[in-house]
């Protein structure tokens, strides 16, 4: 008799369990948490690594030189604006609140582990994830919000850009949960919403000034809460204080430094690309219809975006989705030449290919029946992964392993204080293996860097033209088929160097 029971009461709570919410959520994070673990151990070698060498050097020379997060410092000694050899290594990207958690957790590791900077970037993306849920569930229903967390989970682009060492996936995170507390606080007027909003605010700014785009949506939400546009209440000047006066003092702070800010203006329209046939083609034609969302996908968010809303849901999510492309218009330049500048318009993009798939599986009173719609739906969804994956797997291989191998070997082998020239076209990440301070490339004549700035050695992966040469005035410490180093503080006794650098 109690086996019948039993068995009645836990298909009950089968049943209970399959219809909550919450329960679909959690599986959506373990289904995110585990495909983002797809090669977490890779070196900092691949797509993107010369962006990602830079944000792990940041955080790595934390662990190695101390903490000075208002003096971040990479590896690379290149002059980015005024040349100051006294202030080489600054890195005035973005304050570097990614790269100090990643610092945290070296601490407590006992040890720099790259793959610890990565999962700092992967927690980030599950929390963007969670705040994506919250957000498309208060505005439209449980499940649109359920299969908008489902597709930035398992969007291939978003996973490969969901475990990189890069600010980005906090940046989301960040302006997420500035987009939901702000928005909540705004009609709801508490003081936890408020100084959740305030936190997220502020944080999101000083990662990136870009965090911008997911408010303008939020004039809608002021202006449906007050009625008017001015004056502005006086609660609104307080937010306006606490969450900005951070990223104004920062960028004073900075500002001191020139030398260490790079150039960014050409991001805007540096070569002149907005609104040309080649911006089309490559944002649109390329990005969303190869690299992001594919033909099916694209075709799902075209749906849901182009369906207008009804009353009751408003439209704060389609404004909010204006304000990511916008930020493709605005950042036209940056958009063009980095993918990874997209990942800030991923949580959009996924809400809006959910409602492309909600009405297809609802179905649509001119639309074809549902016995076509629904097959349709889940043909395009699963095409859109499918397809996105064939895509983007090879922006997980790593480009050129010599430069790991040789990086590594001479770590092992070269002083701690030595300066290296590793010549990459310029890329870091092999500087970054090497694990030295110096160039990627010769920014001049070997004897004025040794001069000006005390390199000591010079590694490399090609027998190019200027690696022949040096291997004639300078002793080899090691060379393989696959790398050389030189000793560049020992020339060989045949080399005299110019008499103006003796």
């Amino acid at each position: 008799m109690r086996s019948p029971v039993m068995l009645k009461v836990l298909s009950l709570y089968l049943i209970k369990l399959l219809k909550s919410h919450l329960f679909w959520l959690v599986l959506i994070i373990f289904v995110a948490f585990g495909v983002r673990f797809y090669k977490i151990d890779n070196p900092v070698a691949d797509w993107h690594s010369w962006r990602q060498a830079d944000t792990a050097a940041v955080a790595r020379n934390f662990y190695k030189e101390g903490f000075t997060p208002l003096m971040p410092r990479g590896d690379d000694m290149s002059p980015m604006g005024k040349d100051n050899p006294n202030l080489r290594r600054l890195r005035f990207v973005e304050l570097p609140i990614y790269n100090s958690l990643v610092y945290f957790l070296y601490l407590l590791n006992g040890g720099v582990d790259e793959r610890l900077a990565r999962l700092v970037s992967i927690f980030m993306s599950l929390g963007s994830l969670v705040f994506i849920y919250l957000i498309t569930k208060r505005h439209w229903d449980y499940f649109t919000a359920l299969l908008s967390a489902f597709i930035f989970a398992v969007l291939p682009f978003n996973i490969y850009f969901s475990r990189v060492i890069l600010p980005e996936p906090s940046l989301v995170f960040f302006s997420l949960g500035m987009f939901y507390f702000t928005e909540r606080w705004i009609f709801e007027n508490s003081r936890k919403l408020f100084l959740g909003s305030v936190f997220f605010t502020a944080v999101a700014f000083l990662t990136k000034p870009m965090a911008a785009f997911y408010l303008l949506p939020l004039i809608l939400s002021y202006w449906q809460k007050e009625g008017q546009i001015w004056p502005i209440p006086k609660r609104y000047f307080l937010w306006i204080i606490l969450s900005f006066w951070p990223i104004v003092a920062w960028r004073i702070w900075i500002n001191q430094y020139p030398d260490g800010i790079p150039a960014s203006n050409w991001l805007f329209n540096g070569n002149g690309i907005r609104f040309r046939p080649a911006f089309w083609k490559w944002i649109v034609g390329d990005r969303f219809g190869r690299e992001i969302l594919t033909v099916a996908g694209s075709v799902l968010f075209a749906l849901g975006s182009l369906i207008k809303p009804n009353i009751r849901e408003g439209y704060i999510l389609h404004l909010f989705l204006a304000s990511s492309l916008l930020f493709l218009v605005v950042f036209a330049t940056g958009n063009v030449m980095h993918d990874y500048y997209q990942t800030f318009i991923i949580p959009a993009l996924s809400i809006f290919t959910a409602r492309g798939v909600v009405l297809l599986l609802r179905g649509v009173g001119n639309f074809l029946p549902r016995l076509v719609t629904i097959p349709l739906a889940m043909l395009l969804l699963f095409l859109t992964i499918y397809l996105g994956w064939l895509e983007v797997k090879g922006l997980f291989q790593v480009n050129n392993w010599a430069i790991v191998e040789a990086g590594r070997f001479a770590d092992k082998i070269l002083p701690k204080e030595a300066v290296v020239v590793a010549p990459y076209g310029g890329d870091t990440a092999f500087l970054y293996q090497v694990n030295r301070p110096g160039f990627p490339v010769m920014v001049s004549s070997v004897d004025n860097l040794k001069k000006m700035y005390g390199v000591t050695h010079y590694v490399s992966v090609s027998l190019d033209a200027d690696t022949k040469s040096l291997m004639g005035q300078y002793e080899i410490i090691s060379q393989t088929p696959q790398f050389i180093i030189l000793d560049l503080t020992r020339p060989k006794p045949e080399y005299t160097a110019p008499k103006d650098l003796k």
